[in-house]
């Protein structure tokens, strides 16, 4: 393996990594605009924003339709796990 590869190695994030600094740039530039924008037009304009995302980008729309209820599903089992404790 030659030193470049090495070192693209070295440098690329976690998958982890990855979502988190998508989430929080988001989060930055959803604050910055808060003051502009009320809450439910930035939910919308982002829920339009990640299906376009998801449906441009993934090889299939039944990938893209997973990936969406996936989240959805995520959050609503930890909600459950919450009303649990």
């Amino acid at each position: 393996m030659s030193a470049d590869i090495i070192d693209m190695k070295k440098k690329r994030l976690t998958e982890y990594q990855q979502k988190e600094l998508i989430y929080d740039e988001l989060l930055d530039v959803t604050e910055e605009i808060q003051e502009e924008v009320t809450i439910p037009n930035m939910i919308t304009a982002l829920q339009q924003f990640t299906c376009d995302l998801a449906y441009d980008t993934a090889p299939t729309s039944t990938t893209a339709t997973h990936l969406l209820l996936d989240i959805i599903n995520h959050r609503l089992h930890h909600i459950m796990e919450q009303e649990d404790e």
